[in-house]
């Protein structure tokens, strides 16, 4: 059976389509974090405010995988400060509304 992939989620009442597959979303406090399923030369990762103004992307950052390559999935733990599990074995702890690292672990 396939499971349907959501290109739509709905913020405060209100339907925001982002014409891509979504992979997992979260909203905390007034920030919209949307993960995606990878699509080569995309974000993965968009943080919005609730205007739908983008605060940041996981391509313009360093601390994300950028290898062409290599398209990475991300999970969202939804909590502050913002926790995601890379697959390159590193969990990457980072600011909400900026996308900065604060931290980064190593994990098996």
């Amino acid at each position: 059976m396939k499971i349907p992939v959501r290109r739509t989620i709905i913020v405060n009442g209100n339907e925001w389509d982002f014409g891509r597959d979504i992979s997992d979303a979260a909203l905390i406090g007034d920030t919209v974090v949307v993960t995606f399923i990878p699509d080569e030369g995309e974000p993965s990762i968009i943080a919005l405010d609730l205007d739908r103004r983008v605060l940041w992307r996981d391509m313009d950052l360093q601390h994300f995988a950028h290898d062409d390559n290599h398209l990475v999935m991300y999970s969202i733990v939804r909590e502050e400060p913002l926790t995601f599990y890379l697959d390159v074995g590193h969990i990457a702890r980072v600011d909400l509304k900026t996308g900065a690292l604060l931290e980064m672990e190593f994990v098996k």
